[in-house]
């Protein structure tokens, strides 16, 4: 049996246990019932300095909780772990209202390091752990808002992983935004940034707003609420019934959440009436005035859309993606997109009464926060007429609650501007990313100038992937010569000829998937990459950022030398280590020679053979490439995108990519004129 001993009654919202029965307690009765082995894990093996056990009970480090379970299912009769850590949820709910220190460390990702294999996520189990797109492809990103700082992620086989040792003024509970890597045009060649920036005292002011014209009825309003865990979904219901309550109404409500699982699906179903509390606090099908829709994906499932009707149902959301845990861990798992969740919830309500927006992406540009956007969203609510609450009371209500109250304030009144001056809160938007901090420009090296020809004509008049291109010449030039930008463009100029002769439209997808994959296996990241990739300024800029002028940030490694050496954790470098790390990236001409110290490695030697595989599958694909099997064409361009991770990880998913290549490529050869598996083709896979 395993025991979570967290100190919390977490399924009702976070009160202490009644009478609680200590550990050592809990032990000895556990062993006096006949148990026949009792251990502990914990976060903090500290707290046990001093106290007394029961004889044979030990306590271990969570860390090492897979090898105390072994030991536990090899010991005959009952056992029991018993788990000594504090509710994460509760955790984050008392730092955010100040009762409990906020630690001065972060942990950041350098996102063109990070592979996206999902490691960190499978380790660590957590959901702020987030799948981010990016031109190189989906990366991992720490959501710092919903952090949980127990710092496991840093268990991931990566080395993309940073460390911060925050300052104390901008650190605690400092907020930020970053986008990831972008190419645009520049006078002065390709440049690439990221951009950063904490919220300051200074927020933009939302315009004021006239009152909605038309309010909802207010006779009997139901209204159902639909989001995930911790992201204070029940807190708004709860300022709502507060709200609603100083405006004269008779509130009953209720909060479906299942369990304290921070990212797990919570519905909240609110009731208003003038005359009399209604009798019953739940909705029952098709008796919802609105739909609170602040995660979409909730929203359109059997739960959230149930009490939606065709002619009733007003529904006001965001589409801001939360990924699920799938998603964390799988990378090749996508949400369905907002258009697909549209019109699911459009199927059982008025598609003219939705209203929708990117309520975490506004919030997070506007106030650095997006931990906001549910009010947000009801602010919408309330200038629509949908939600029949005065304003004025709801945002007493936010005063009253006592969290947040500036910034949750602001959320609110540009909810609402959102509906009354969308124009506004675009412009707002547009100046906020202006005035943001520009990671350094890096521009491209003179040397690419003689490939900008070819480029323009390959892109033609495709801006964007234009733009695509010229960042893949510079990143490749970047990692080794001009000869490497030269045998890369020379292949997807071949792809780009033999596709164009079969679709004159200018459609190029095969050459966009080839180009891609082929990038992404001829830069692969060894040592001297991941050096570079360390000091890239614009990668970095995440983690200068929550830094702050104080603090400090320091890179998490796990040498593959080390390993060998039976290193089992990562070894973290700070600044003083920053020009071996400057001399190991000066030393990429060593890569693959006799001289390379890391070039024998069986993960290196893969590496070296992928793109000589990858052109050849292309090579078998352009002679038989058809309008009918294009799309199948560009799958199997697309496939590197399997390639992921690092060491044994990078190994194991190289063995998926050859096997799904074999797969595609027989099928692509069997349905194509003439087809048939020849020797070269199958050598390949």
């Amino acid at each position: 049996f395993k025991i979570l001993y967290n100190g919390t009654v977490a399924m009702t919202g976070g009160q202490d246990s009644v009478s609680p029965i200590e550990v050592p307690e809990l032990a000895t009765i556990l062993l006096a019932h006949g148990v026949s082995k009792v251990a502990v894990t914990a976060e903090d093996t500290d707290r046990y300095r001093g106290v007394e056990l029961p004889s044979g009970v030990r306590v271990h480090d969570r860390t090492d909780i897979v090898a105390v379970q072994d030991d536990l299912r090899a010991t005959p009769g009952v056992t029991v772990l018993i788990h000594d850590q504090f509710c994460a949820a509760e955790l984050r709910r008392s730092r955010k209202r100040g009762a409990v220190t906020m630690p001065t460390k972060r942990i950041a990702i350098n996102h063109r390091i990070c592979e996206g294999c999902g490691d960190c996520g499978d380790v660590s189990n957590c959901l702020s752990v987030q799948p981010i797109e990016t031109p190189f492809g989906r990366k991992t990103h720490i959501d710092q808002d919903s952090c949980n700082l127990d710092f496991s992620c840093l268990e991931g086989d990566c080395p993309s992983f940073m460390t911060v040792s925050t300052s104390p003024a901008t650190g605690l509970g400092a907020r930020f935004r970053s986008v990831p890597f972008r190419a645009r045009s520049t006078s002065g060649g390709w440049r690439r940034g990221l951009r950063a920036s904490t919220r300051t005292s200074s927020m933009p002011v939302a315009p004021t707003v006239a009152s909605p014209t038309h309010v909802a009825s207010d006779v009997d309003f139901a209204c159902r609420i639909t989001g995930i865990g911790g992201t204070g979904v029940v807190t708004v219901s709860q300022i709502l019934g507060t709200a609603a309550m100083l405006a004269g109404f008779h509130v009953r409500g209720l909060d479906q959440i299942g369990l304290s699982q921070k990212a797990g699906p919570v519905v909240s179903d609110l009731r208003l009436s003038r005359s009399a509390p209604t009798a019953t606090n739940r909705l029952g099908v098709g008796q919802a005035d609105l739909l609170l829709a602040f995660d979409q994906l909730v929203a359109a499932s059997d739960r959230g859309i149930l009490t939606l009707s065709p002619e009733v149902t007003v529904v006001i959301g965001s589409t801001s993606p939360t990924p699920t845990g799938e998603m964390i861990t799988h990378p090749d798992v996508a949400l369905p997109s907002p258009t697909q969740l549209e019109e699911r919830i459009g199927s059982v309500s008025e598609m003219t009464t939705q209203h929708w927006a990117d309520a975490r992406g506004i919030t997070q540009d506007l106030l650095g926060s997006s931990a906001a956007a549910n009010i947000f969203v009801v602010g919408m609510a309330v200038q629509t007429g949908a939600l029949p609450i005065d304003p004025v009371k709801i945002e007493e209500a936010i005063s009253l609650n006592g969290v947040f109250v500036e910034v949750n304030v602001a959320a609110f009144r540009w909810g609402r501007a959102q509906i009354a001056a969308p124009d506004v809160v675009a412009a707002t938007r547009r100046e906020v990313e202006n005035s943001a901090v520009a990671g350094p420009a890096i521009e491209a090296p003179q040397a690419l100038t003689q490939f900008q020809g070819r480029l323009v004509r390959l892109a033609g008049s495709d801006v964007e992937f234009g733009q695509q291109l010229a960042l893949f010449a510079s990143e490749l030039l970047a990692w080794g010569t001009a000869e490497t930008v030269e045998g890369w463009l020379a292949a997807v100029e071949r792809v780009a000829a033999t596709e164009s002769a079969l679709m004159p439209d200018g459609d190029l997808r095969l050459t966009a998937a080839v180009a891609a994959g082929l990038f992404k296996l001829t830069a692969y990241k060894d040592e001297y990459e991941v050096a570079r990739l360390m000091l890239d300024g614009a990668a970095n800029a995440e983690a200068v950022a929550l830094a702050g002028d104080g603090g400090t940030v320091s890179w998490r490694l796990h040498p593959p030398t080390l390993r060998a050496m039976g290193r089992t954790s990562k070894i973290s470098i700070g600044p003083v280590g920053r020009p071996a790390i400057s001399l190991l990236a000066r030393s990429a001409r060593l890569r693959g020679t006799r001289m390379d110290p890391f070039g024998r490695a069986e993960v290196r030697k893969v590496e070296r053979q992928l793109p000589r595989e990858y052109l050849r599958t292309i090579d078998a694909l352009l002679p038989r490439l058809s309008d009918s099997n294009l799309d199948k064409a560009v799958e199997i361009a697309q496939l590197p995108e399997l390639v992921r991770g690092y060491e044994q990880i990078k190994l194991d998913n190289v063995e998926r990519y050859r096997e799904r290549v074999a797969t595609l490529l027989g099928e692509f050869l069997a349905s194509a004129p003439h087809g048939h598996l020849d020797d070269g083709v199958q050598n390949t896979s």
